[in-house]
Parts: C-alpha cells; structure tokens; sequence
C-alpha cells in the first residue's frame, strides 16, 4: 500500500523500517541537543536513588540513574529512552494490527513518529512519559488480546491480567496520569459485554499485582506528608473560568502534535464516534478521552495546564488514524503526498532545531537570545571549572546553591557529582527533599543564578546567611559565544537551611 510499498510489501517489515529510521534519526537529535530543564533537573535528582521523587513516580529515574552509570551526564543517558520508544512504536504496531489490520498499523506507526510531540519528548528525552507510554502500550496489548482474539485464539484470562497487572503497576510507577488510561479500561469494560471478566479472579490478582509495584510511590508519600500528591493536585486549583487558557491549552495541544499530524488526528478520531459501536473502536475512543477531556478542560477552571499532559489520550487515537487512512485511500491531499511532507518536516525540524541548539546559529544572525527556542536545552558546562576554582568539590568545600529548581538543575548538571547542591529559593521542588538541608547550616556556599533570578531575590538571600558577597559576573553560551549572563556570589554562614519553600513539606 502506498507509499510503504515502497519499503515492503510486508506491513510488519515496512513498519520496522519506518522504526528504525526514525530511531536513527532520533540518535542524531538526541547527540545534537543539549539537556532541557527538566531532564537536567531529572538527571540531577538521580545521582540519589529513592523510593520516589517530589514531582514524580520514580521509574524514569531509576532508569536514568541506570543509565547515568554507563554514559554520565553525556548526550548518550538518552539512548535507553530513545530504544524503549523504538519498542513503543512496535507495540504500537501490534495493538493496531490486531485491531484493524496490518496497513492500519503501519501508518499509525509512521504518523506517531512525524508527530512532534512523539518524536521528541517521550521519544529522545529523559522524562517520564517514555516509561509510561511503554507500560501502557505492552498492558492495553496484553488485554486486547484477551477481548479481541483472533480466529483459533484461546487466549488465558490469567496470563493476561498478570501481564495488564505487571505493564499497569509500571505505568503508575512512571507517572501519576496513568491512571486516567485505567480509568478509561473500567468505562469500555463497564460499557460492554466485557464486563463479565470481572466477575473473574484474574483482573483482581493483576490489580493487586499493580498496587504492590506502586506500593514504593505510596510508602514514599506516607513518609513525606503526601508531598508529591499535594503537589501534583494543587497544580488543578480553581481560579474561576479562565477561557484564554482554554483556548492556549487547545492550540497548544495542537501546536505540539504538529498541526499537519493533529488535525487529521482530531478528525479520524471523531470519525470514529460515527461507530461507536465497534467495540474495537470504542476500546480507543475510552482509552483516550479521559486524559483528553481531563486536562483540556482542567485549563478552564485552573487558570494554566501544559499540553502534554493529554499527550497519553491522544497516543490512543493514532490507530483510529491509521485505521482512517486505510479506508479513505481517495482523501485528498493524498495519503502518500501527506506522509512526504510529515517526513520532511519531521526530520528537517529534529534537525534543524538540533543544529541550532548545538551551534546557537540563530543569535549568530541577529536573533535575540531570548527568542531562541533551544536557549532551554543550553549546558552551562562552563560553570564547572569557574566553580573548581572557587573551591568546590573539595574536602568541607562550599555547597553549590541555585535559586529556583530548574537554574538548579543546570547547576546540578554541571558541578553536582563533587559538591552538594541545593535550592534556597522559594520554590526547590526535588532538591528541598533528596537531603537532609540542617546538615548544610553554618556551611560557606556559591550561589549561582541568571542575573535577574539573583536580583529578584537578594533581598530575602541576605536574611539567610552571615555574609552574603558581592555578585561576580559570569557568562555561559555556545562555541564560546556568551548568551546567558549568571552570577556567582559567595557567601558565609548558612542561617537559613532549609529554603522557605520547605513549608511544603
């Protein structure tokens, strides 16, 4: 079938190819582009292995721990990320076969990667929604086998559940919105003749397999006043109807899609309520609209969301695509001019934004930093020796200390394998929770911030030591082209060891 047959005329040997082109691809991204804030916060969070974390279950960072054992803090802690993807599309591939046939499959495996979203942040980084899309994915396959078997299939409703159990219980030790997928299980069972399973012991025992391997988040939380699950909900808050979030949250889901993949997304999957009365179909449409329809209209009462947050729902959707594609053959534009230009796009934008983040090129032509689209993936790898210098790393040497949780992540990312780091701003997150802060009082400390940071907040800084110094400025950038300006001040006698951020606790 057009255009994989020009691959394969096999739908399982053309989506490999499809797989491990764009692994490839994400290999090169991955190399070109410096760590993000939140990977080089994640990174920073796994030099200390604990049951869980304050922002998430702890699974991503058990692997990157894992992987930051083989690779340190090199562009290649990525690749166990980048291979669990390259699984994630194959599963992919299996749950749609088996649901619609092996065309439908091969194009829900090619339109998951020329999404933007699918190709960069579970596919290439250290975050936590590879480890869940994989759980997931290898849990719904397990069970689409036992709802949808094949002719001459006997599937086992315990070889099943114990491996829905197993893949769920992963996914909740991944990241906490696993369970509106689950969520979505119980409304498609509930809602067909599927529901007599329950009635049998099988989906019990996977249940309780599920909650003894989330049981570490749970024993975690007990022992931190709830810290992280506040957290979590908190950021839900009401704020009364707030419509220009709605509408950000909405174009910023499409924005992240890409627009030439969401939109057909969108499409086949409200095409697919037309037959809401396939099973097969329904099966997806439950799965996705929970997280879908959570969060897109959380953003009307809660003032803010981020657009990936229904990313899972929508992962879902794309074998309704797949599905959409192989029945519409006549669709104009074609599907063969369409998958040109996704491909095109796909590997011109990893690409392009990889150079530039590698090269800083577009403030090389006059753009100002700030509008730089990769200035967030920047290593400050030149704070390491200008710390060095001022004595960190060694013996009763200073403690680094950043002033909001992500410019600590940077810090962290830099100089955080020879000397302790913490957060004194008001907002620490992690850092405020994998130390024990009194032991740091009385201590000499660096403060390192973006200038502006360090000027918002001098004032209350000075309450909190004996001696706060005068700012040294300090410069960070590409190919040794500053961009970013930081200071680093030292200061004496520690007062305050724990930031006031702390109260969370």
């Amino acid at each position: 079938m057009k255009p994989f047959d020009r691959l394969s005329t096999d739908p399982a040997r053309a989506a490999l190819i499809v797989i491990l082109a764009f692994t490839a691809l994400r290999v090169v991204f991955a190399s070109l582009l410096g760590f993000g804030v939140d990977e080089s916060y994640t990174l920073g969070q796994a030099r200390f292995l604990a049951l869980s974390y304050f922002d998430h279950p702890p699974l991503h960072i058990w692997l990157a721990h894992g992987a930051m054992k083989l690779f340190g803090t090199s562009w290649a802690v990525r690749l166990p990320f980048v291979l669990l993807f390259a699984l994630t599309s194959w599963l992919m591939f299996r749950l749609t076969e088996r649901l619609f046939g092996g065309w439908a499959a091969a194009w829900a495996v090619f339109a998951l990667n020329v999404s933007v979203f699918f190709l960069a942040s579970p596919g290439t980084w250290v975050v936590p929604d590879g480890p869940l899309l994989f759980c997931l994915s290898a849990g719904m396959l397990a069970l689409a086998r036992l709802f949808f078997p094949k002719d001459g299939e006997a599937p086992s409703a315990w070889g099943a559940w114990v491996v829905a159990g197993l893949c769920f219980g992963l996914a909740g030790l991944s990241k906490y919105s696993a369970v509106f997928v689950i969520f979505g299980l119980a409304i498609f069972m509930l809602a067909t003749p599927h529901r007599r399973h329950l009635l049998h012991p099988a989906p019990w025992l996977g249940a309780l397999i599920a909650a003894v391997l989330v049981s570490p988040v749970i024993v975690w939380n007990m022992s931190h006043d709830w810290a992280s699950l506040k957290f979590q909900a908190g950021r839900g808050g009401g704020n009364g109807l707030t419509f220009p979030a709605f509408a950000q949250m909405v174009v910023g889901q499409f924005v992240w899609l890409a627009p030439w993949v969401a939109v057909p997304l969108a499409y086949a999957g409200v095409a697919a309520f037309g037959q809401i009365k396939d099973p097969r179909r329904l099966f997806l449409i439950a799965l996705a609209l929970p997280s879908i329809g959570y969060f897109t209209l959380q953003s009307l009462w809660s003032g803010w969301a981020l657009p990936h947050w229904p990313m899972p729902g929508w992962f879902f959707v794309f074998p309704l695509l797949g599905l959409w594609l192989v029945e519409n053959p006549d669709a104009k534009p074609s599907s063969e001019t369409w998958a040109k230009w996704c491909a095109g796009l796909a590997v011109g934008l990893s690409l392009g934004l990889g150079i530039i983040g590698a090269t800083g090129a577009l403030t090389r032509f006059g753009v100002p930093v700030r509008a730089d689209p990769t200035l967030d993936a920047l290593n400050w790898t030149e704070l390491r020796p200008l710390l060095i210098a001022r004595g960190a790393g060694q013996p009763s040497g200073p403690v680094v200390a950043g002033l909001t949780w992500n410019e600590g992540g940077k810090v962290d990312l830099a100089i955080g394998d020879i000397a302790p780091v913490i957060v004194l701003g008001p907002d620490p997150r992690g850092f405020g929770f994998r130390q024990d802060q009194r032991s740091f009082a009385g201590r000499q400390v660096i403060i390192v911030a973006l200038a502006g940071t360090y000027a918002r907040q001098q004032a209350a800084l000075a309450s909190q030591f004996d001696v706060l110094g005068e700012p040294e400025k300090a410069t960070v950038g590409r190919l040794g082209r500053p961009e970013l300006d930081l200071v680093i001040v030292r200061a004496g006698g520690l007062k305050s060891a724990t930031p006031r951020a702390l109260a969370l606790r």
